[in-house]
């Protein structure tokens, strides 16, 4: 049983664990001793290592009851099991946080003392397992302030890490209608896990922090490489670490990456929940700590604002190009009314041109954002307008034709007196006052002169409404038809009206399903909240070591 069966020089445990044989695993760890659970291949990995690589979570508990001492050994690379364990940890993080909790800090590898074991720690992070990192951190409070250093390149740490991975934060998540409504009530897997991660996410972050802040002026200075750290966060949207850092350390509100303020990156980036942080800043005192924007930075900042990059992912996440041209006007207008109030009169000073102001900069350069959005609304609008028409000449032509016919003598319908005839009429007429209605919104559409300021609020709004009404012209026919059918065969056959309301029903929530997150987004970017919500960076700066 312990012979070494291959030219690898590994045993019968050890092809057994790479096999993922997990029962037969269980077996010869009984008949073995523990010292036989030891023995290595030419690669210096023992059978726990081929366990942790299979992904069997059976095999390794086996293997470590019998021996704890497993989890201590390494390969010829240095790496113990769950070293090998972060990296597959996105697939088996049960087996991770198996070995987290049975590795130790003890001899021969002293795994959480050597300068290798931040690898490990940063690739729990890139996985999104933050609750195994806390509770290694929480065991090991060294490994929060450990960084990866590489010559040539930048170094690596936990905050750094986390300020490269927008989506493990709530800033950086994006979520459809449905799962922002069940955010708040964990019951989907999903949903729950997503949350998980956000909440881990952020007391990782904030325990790092604290632990930043007991080291030296210098170490500190070292730590966030001038900027750099904070540079990542900004870009990337990522306000809760903007946040965090400055409350635990706000001179770093003072800091420049690359000869930029940190709201000057967040208007060229486009990253409204890093601008929130410091739109509540007033102060333009020299010595005042909250700073307010100043001339230059005002400079810059409406210049930002003129400027588009479509490759960025905060402007593209929306809904067409009118309502990527709409965001880019919300961002002008904000930074306008931010800014030094002189400076918004000033000419746009990019390349030494000062011909041209800042709103005449912001058309030039969002040209061909302007005319994609031309194109994108007049195509809706022929395309919904088309289908205005068609459900308005079906019911205008169907209110003469009443279901059941008319009295020869005085043209009065014969069924009158019918409760479904009445709704017939009452829908008939609503739905071609509705889709009457679409029409006209949607011809106004297409007649507009499409500057980019029609783009803020009026071409949405008139594409909203036509919406609504053609999706009300939609309804009020299908409520017609069912009650001319229930009219038709209501005497021949009296179960008709069930099947009747299913099958009306089909249309309509084919139509909300398809049309709403649409819809919905466009409500919310034209009447909902401004994007641009102050949210106050000293709010809960109060933080103790059981946080």
């Amino acid at each position: 049983m312990t012979a070494k069966i291959t030219s690898r020089s590994e045993t019968v445990l050890h092809i057994a664990a790479l096999s993922a044989q997990d029962q037969f695993v269980e077996k010869l760890v009984e008949l073995l001793s523990p010292e036989a659970l030891e023995e290595v291949d030419c690669d210096g990995r023992t059978a726990l290592h081929n366990a942790v690589l299979c992904g069997k979570i059976r095999m390794v508990k086996a293997l470590v009851t019998s021996n704890p001492k497993l989890t201590q050994l390494a390969d010829n690379e240095g790496c113990v099991p769950l070293d090998i364990s972060a990296l597959e940890a996105s697939m088996h993080k049960e087996i991770t946080w198996f070995l987290a909790e049975n590795t130790t800090d003890d001899e021969p590898s002293y795994v959480f003392s050597k300068p290798s074991a931040i690898d490990t720690i940063i690739d729990l992070t890139y996985a999104g397992h933050h609750d195994i990192v806390l509770y290694l951190v929480g065991r090991c409070p060294r490994l929060a302030t450990m960084m990866k250093i590489e010559p040539g390149e930048q170094n690596s740490s936990i905050l750094r890490t986390l300020a490269l991975m927008p989506f493990h934060f709530p800033s950086g998540t994006r979520l459809n209608v449905l799962e922002a409504l069940i955010y708040n009530f964990p019951i989907i897997k999903r949903i729950h896990e997503v949350k998980l991660r956000h909440v881990m996410a952020i007391k990782l972050a904030k325990q790092v922090c604290m632990a930043i802040s007991h080291m030296s002026t210098s170490e500190i200075a070292n730590f966030f490489e001038d900027g750099n750290l904070l540079f990542e966060a900004t870009v990337k949207g990522i306000s809760e670490i903007v946040k965090l850092c400055i409350q635990f350390f706000p001179e770093f509100i003072r800091v420049r990456p690359y000869g930029k303020s940190l709201p000057a990156l967040a208007v060229a980036f486009r990253q409204e929940r890093t601008l929130g942080l410091f739109l509540k800043l007033s102060s333009t005192a020299k010595l005042s700590l909250a700073l307010g924007p100043s001339e230059d930075d005002s400079e810059t900042m409406m210049e930002e604002a003129a400027l588009y990059f479509p490759s960025f992912d905060a402007v593209t996440n929306v809904a067409g190009a009118a309502f990527q041209l709409q965001r880019e006007v919300q961002w002008y207008k904000v930074v306008e009314s931010w800014v030094i109030p002189k400076m918004r009169s000033y000419y746009f000073g990019r390349d030494g041109n000062r011909n041209i102001s800042y709103w005449t900069a912001f058309v030039k350069k969002h040209k061909e954002l302007i005319e994609k959005g031309e194109k994108w609304v007049k195509d809706t609008a022929s395309s919904c307008m088309l289908v205005s028409t068609l459900i308005a000449t079906v019911l205008f032509a169907a209110a003469f034709t009443v279901p059941g016919g008319n009295d020869n003598n005085t043209g009065a319908p014969l069924l009158l007196g019918q409760d479904s005839l009445m709704i017939f009429a009452i829908s008939d007429a609503l739905g071609l006052f509705s889709s009457v209605t679409a029409i006209l919104l949607f011809l106004a559409i297409l007649t507009s002169r499409y500057e980019a300021q029609d783009f803020l609020y009026s071409l949405p709004k008139k594409i909203i409404m036509g919406l609504c009404f053609l999706f009300l012209s939609l309804a009020f026919m299908l409520v017609a038809f069912a009650a001319t059918l229930k009219i038709v065969l209501d005497k021949r056959l009296e179960w008709v009206l069930i099947p009747i309301i299913l099958l009306a029903s089909v249309p309509m929530a084919l139509f909300v399903v398809l049309q709403l997150p649409l819809l919905f987004q466009m409500v919310k970017s034209t009447y909902g909240p401004s994007i641009f919500r102050p949210e106050g960076i000293w709010d809960g700066v109060k933080y103790t070591e059981q946080d």
